[in-house]
């Protein structure tokens, strides 16, 4: 595809974006991490959001976050959102999270069924009408 063409197809994905109404521009997340025993941060990389915002759990250097096996996101409808695994050494966790939301991350031992910890959290942002 030519360098015209993609501009145009980026324009075209941008206009059908913000015509949506699902556009965030610097989404952010906010949460009370302090008291966590599982999550240590949580951050926000990309300059904007369709939908859902893409954010980097940090794990804590605890035992109970070591046994973390599955993340849950919980949206604020008290459904499932998504859920993703966490592999054995796994510190950094991508996770997709509902843009201008409430949510609840889980993070859950699959082998024995037990809940490790869970956090609040609440995404933000410059949402475009």
């Amino acid at each position: 595809m030519a360098g015209p063409s993609r501009r145009v197809l980026a324009v075209l994905v941008v206009v059908v974006l913000v015509s949506s109404g699902c556009l965030t521009l610097s989404p952010s997340i906010s949460a009370d991490t302090g008291e966590s025993a599982v999550f240590e941060s949580l951050s926000v990389e990309e300059p904007w959001a369709s939908g859902h915002v893409r954010v980097n759990a940090t794990l804590a250097s605890t035992p109970a976050a070591g046994n973390v096996t599955t993340i849950t996101i919980i949206g604020e409808d008290g459904q499932e959102y998504d859920t993703v695994s966490v592999a054995s050494g796994q510190t950094v966790v991508p996770l997709w999270v509902p843009a201008g939301r409430n949510a609840t991350l889980v993070a859950s031992n699959s082998v024995n069924s037990t809940t490790l910890g869970t956090l609040n959290v609440s995404t933000g942002g410059n949402r475009l009408p």
